[in-house]
């Protein structure tokens, strides 16, 4: 006997939204942001793969207004087009810094450890795109490279098991946020 499982009719590999936050919100998250360190400090020992400087954000009563914020949008756009079971924020939010000739390659948010419980991953541009050159956010979907829209307050939201990367900024400085929601393992 084979059981009726449903189906998704509007999956996506990338839910990008602009104008989820606007310019005084991007501000007062980037102001969140006063002690950043070396990625490679941070866990991401192979320099040939990240270079970049992040900051942790743990929740607060300084910053609980963007968890909630994000967690809102999430739970919304996962209903649509994903329907992953979600427990939410499972580690703090990180602020990223790519200053000229910082990168991150192809890789995936989720693996082992705490990773293996990643199931969405959210990245919000927060600097705005004239900012900056290069440093293109890329999905690869299939056989399909898909960039990013670049604007100041975009938020994009996808499965954590895609490949992505963020090509090498040319000029000035690229500052986002990313999370990850996760939930038990393939559910």
């Amino acid at each position: 006997m084979q059981r009726q499982l449903q189906t998704l009719q509007e999956w996506l590999p990338v839910a990008a939204f602009d104008g989820v936050f606007d310019a005084e919100e991007c501000r007062r998250i980037l102001a969140l942001g006063t002690d950043f360190q070396d990625a490679g400090a941070a866990g991401a020992r192979d320099a040939n793969v990240r270079s970049s400087r992040i900051q942790w954000l743990k929740p607060d009563a300084e910053n609980a207004w963007l968890f909630e914020k994000l967690a809102q949008q999430v739970q919304a756009v996962n209903a649509k087009h994903f329907r992953m079971e979600l427990a939410g924020f499972t580690e703090p939010l990180q602020i990223t810094r790519y200053g000229e000739g910082d990168f991150y390659g192809w890789h995936i948010d989720f693996g082992n450890g705490r990773n293996s419980i990643r199931k969405l991953s959210l990245i919000v541009q927060l600097t705005d795109e004239g900012d900056y050159e290069g440093g293109a956010v890329e999905i690869l979907s299939g056989h399909k490279e898909i960039e990013l829209p670049r604007a100041r307050g975009c938020m994009c939201i996808f499965p954590s098991y895609l490949l992505h990367r963020v090509q090498p900024v040319l000029r000035g400085t690229r500052m986002s946020l990313v999370g990850w929601i996760g939930g038990n393992h393939l559910r």
